[in-house]
């Protein structure tokens, strides 16, 4: 019997062995972190980008690329960003063109772009892209100053408006700071952002996609002093591969930080989670113009002909792939022009003297809406003083996928701490909500408030005192 148990334990022995030299490097080398062993110097290509080069030990590198394209199109290239007037249905060449915003310049032109993409989406089967009231709670195709208004900064420089590129206090019923008060101090500005020489809490991300994409934000510059108001950093491989979200976790920026920290195509992906989306394809790739084997025209086609805008990255800008026209026309919208206009260019060279360098990549998956909360309760007061105005606890939105409405009958609501209100909203999943009620004026009354979030209700009551 010894001799049969002996056997038994070796090979267990035996195979124990095995399984840790196979199947312990595999599961080490899945969560390996890329570590950079040298970081190169900034190189200044133009006055609206910059690049810098992180080598790994492996031999692989990978590039940050700083775009800050300016507020106003460059001088000399008036022609080159003309309106295009647009084939017809009955054209001979293969056609095509998505119904995209068009944005004006404000926060920097990344994050507009990126806001573009988000308000076709928000058009199209994704709706709470853009979560306020204007528009009927749609994100507009144009003119947001006309919904938003303008503002003026300390260099006496006006932008348009845009909650949904960079949040400000004042717009769509925002009574806190958001992106523009606490990261915007003027165009090109490498100084510590206001909410770090003010020394307060900068604000909570939600309705902005600049936040996420980390432009303007002067924390995110890497110690190279590169990072400005109006820029973004998007890194790219060495080569003509694809550089997914996934990679950009788990590489080293050769700071202390994941690629995925600064990078604005990871800051996409994360807003439309943020959102409620799940994001299926997430990447930045070179253009073929840069690397044989990069991303190509017909790669470009596919993207527009499915549905999705493509955001271009130039040396020194970035603009949005709205359309196509065969051989090789890119139909774009700038971030310049106020007039709703379509521009043009031709794959793989230049538009406003900024040659294309890259692509980012984000799609969604397919979108089933879920509008029905998870059920919440508040806690009801007793014997409370009379005519005095309660508030409830908070209560957390769960279970939703996108905006779900709101509404209050026989009292007041806040959401995130927001001004109490009677009017119908909207909340999203990660909502925080409280209920405000003023007790009766008579002892042992109860009044109540009743809560909805889309179709579920609770009662937040209070009850006063018994009398003498």
């Amino acid at each position: 019997m010894s001799k049969i148990w002996r056997r038994i334990l070796c090979v267990f022995s035996v195979c124990l062995l095995t399984c840790f030299i196979f199947i312990a490097p595999a599961i080490s080398a899945s969560d390996e972190v890329k570590t950079a062993v040298s970081v190169g110097p900034v190189q200044q290509v133009n006055p609206y980008y910059s690049t810098q080069t992180v080598t790994y030990s492996d031999g692989t590198s990978l590039t940050g690329h700083i775009i800050s394209g300016p507020p106003k199109p460059p001088a000399g290239f008036e022609a080159e960003s003309q309106a295009v007037v647009l084939p017809d249905n009955e054209a001979t060449v293969a056609t095509a063109l998505l119904t995209v915003p068009t944005y004006n310049w404000v926060f920097g032109c990344s994050a507009v772009s990126g806001a573009m993409i988000a308000g076709y989406y928000d058009r199209n089967g994704y709706p709470g892209m853009y979560t306020g009231p204007a528009n009927g709670g749609v994100a507009p195709l144009d003119h947001p100053a006309s919904y938003w208004g303008t503002w003026t900064d300390v260099n006496s420089d006006t932008y348009p408006n845009n909650p949904l590129v960079a949040s400000h206090n004042g717009i769509d019923g925002r009574v806190t700071k958001g992106s523009i008060d606490d990261y915007w101090i003027e165009y090109g500005s490498s100084a510590n952002d206001p909410y770090i020489t003010g020394a307060w809490t900068q604000h909570t991300w939600k309705n902005a996609i600049g936040d996420y994409m980390k432009t303007s934000q002067s924390i995110y510059d890497l110690g190279s002093s590169i990072t400005t108001d109006g820029s973004t950093w998007f890194w790219t491989s060495g080569t003509s591969g694809q550089l997914t979200c996934a990679a950009m976790a788990s590489t080293s920026d050769g700071y202390g930080h994941m690629i995925s920290w600064s990078d604005g195509t990871y800051g996409r992906k994360l807003f439309y989670e943020a959102r409620g989306y799940t994001v299926t394809t997430c990447y930045n790739q070179s253009t073929d113009n840069r690397y044989s084997g990069g991303f190509s025209f017909a790669q470009y086609k596919a993207e527009i002909d499915a549905g999705r805008p493509v955001m271009l990255n130039l040396d020194g800008h970035t603009i949005v792939g709205v359309g196509y026209s065969d051989p090789s026309t890119v139909y774009l919208h700038d971030t310049w022009h106020k007039d709703g206009s379509t521009q043009s260019m031709t794959w793989g060279t230049s538009y406003s003297g900024m040659t294309l360098l890259s692509v980012s990549i984000v799609n969604l998956a397919a979108f089933v809406a879920d509008t029905t909360p998870s059920a919440f309760a508040f806690t009801d007061r007793t014997n409370v003083a009379l005519n005095t105005e309660f508030k409830s606890n908070a209560i957390t939105v769960a279970g939703i996928n996108t905006a779900a409405p709101i509404s209050v009958v026989g009292g007041r609501y806040s959401i995130n701490g927001d001004a109490y209100t009677t009017a119908s909203g909207t909340v999203i999943k990660g909502d925080t909500v409280k209920v405000r009620k003023i007790s009766a004026n008579a002892s042992s009354t109860t009044k109540s408030a009743t809560l909805t979030i889309g179709g579920v209700s609770d009662t937040f009551s209070v009850t006063t005192m018994v009398g003498p």
